[in-house]
């Protein structure tokens, strides 16, 4: 039997990115960018400080964090043992920006 059900496009691909608290997206818009976006991905949580994400973001998304009770200090606005949640946003960052970035600082490098 023959299926009338449209096919579902899966881009843009979002990798979720991680540096302690702070989250950010890397987003690929074709299958090419795909191993780029994972490569970048995790590079950048490792070296979070080397790059500002925040102006190269084309988007943001929420999340919801919530503070541990490990570090007491930053319970004080909770009552008791309750966990504190917190609303962040995170920026969405194409991976073509951070290639044209980075393709930028390399020329600059070799000049």
């Amino acid at each position: 039997m023959f299926s009338k059900r449209k096919t579902k496009n899966v881009f843009p691909l979002d990798f979720y990115g991680e540096e302690g608290s702070w989250r950010f997206i890397i987003r690929a818009e074709h299958p090419r960018e795909v191993l780029d976006a994972m490569y970048w991905r995790a590079y950048i949580s490792c070296h979070r400080k080397d790059f500002d994400l925040l102006h190269m973001a084309t988007a943001k998304f929420n999340y919801k964090y919530n503070y541990s009770a490990s570090d007491g200090s930053e319970l004080h606005y909770a009552s008791g043992s309750d966990a504190l949640r917190v609303n962040m946003m995170g920026p969405i960052v194409p991976i073509s920006s951070i290639l044209k970035k980075f393709s930028k600082d390399k020329t600059q490098d070799d000049e």
